[in-house]
């Protein structure tokens, strides 16, 4: 008997050891130079662990994890961030900043099948496709079906959430359209056909910059013309 009982004892104590391990991550994931700007739906991985989660809205997010574990934040157009965990219980509050990506890539080079672009495309959305491949839902709104007297109705409930993907979709497609433009339109090309540099190459390029659609319609040759232009109008 006092053997079982001490054998309880031990489980007993093992199991609060256990809950006393587990620490709750918390906090807001912001952009580094607008720390007014949120990140929604980023990516947060506990590599030690394996668990996945995602910011809100409002950027915030939360995550399970253990003392020591190294949780990783990832955001379409940011570099990634990671942390490592300090507490042994309880709720642990960090804030985690994310830099923008450098608009300098490197240079395009064509492989067998890919460019680096196509590469960094294909990627993305492959980790951000079980949002991507989600069908658009109706929103809550005037024509939310009431049958029956009924004044709840499952569309609005999810409404907020439905919202919260269709931004991220208009972000992901907006993000993608700029690094195509980035991967094309880069500064050693410019600086090779106008011959400027440092600041005069970074404010022509930022004050004269191809749109997605007129990129996508421009061979390299006619993008070369397209420069050259559109330095003699700016030198004017």
């Amino acid at each position: 008997m006092k053997y079982i009982s001490a054998l309880l004892l031990g489980c007993c104590m093992m199991m609060v050891q256990q809950l006393q391990a587990q620490v709750t991550v918390t906090g807001q994931l912001t952009d580094k130079d607008n720390k007014l700007l949120v990140l929604p739906y980023a990516s947060i991985i506990n590599k030690t662990t394996g668990k996945r989660a995602y910011s809100d809205q409002g950027g915030f997010y939360r995550i399970a994890a253990g003392p020591r574990d190294m949780i990783v934040f990832t955001f379409v157009g940011y570099k990634p961030d990671s942390i490592t965990v300090q507490q042994s219980s309880g709720t642990e509050t960090r804030n985690v900043e994310l830099q923008v990506e450098g608009k300098v890539l490197r240079s395009v080079e064509v492989t067998a099948h890919y460019t680096p672009y196509q590469l960094d495309s294909i990627a993305r959305r492959d980790q951000y496709g079980f949002i991507l491949d989600k069908e658009n839902k109706p929103l809550a709104g005037g024509s939310t079906p009431q049958g029956f007297g009924l004044t709840f109705s499952p569309i609005t409930r999810y409404s907020r959430r439905e919202k919260q993907k269709r931004e991220f979709k208009k972000n992901f497609e907006k993000a993608e359209h700029e690094r195509y433009v980035d991967s094309r339109y880069t500064p050693v090309l410019v600086a090779q056909v106008t011959g400027l540099k440092g600041d005069s190459l970074l404010q022509f390029m930022s004050e004269v910059r191809p749109d997605y659609e007129t990129m996508r319609m421009m061979r390299q040759e006619d993008l070369l013309y397209w420069i050259t232009d559109k330095y003699r109008a700016w030198k004017k």
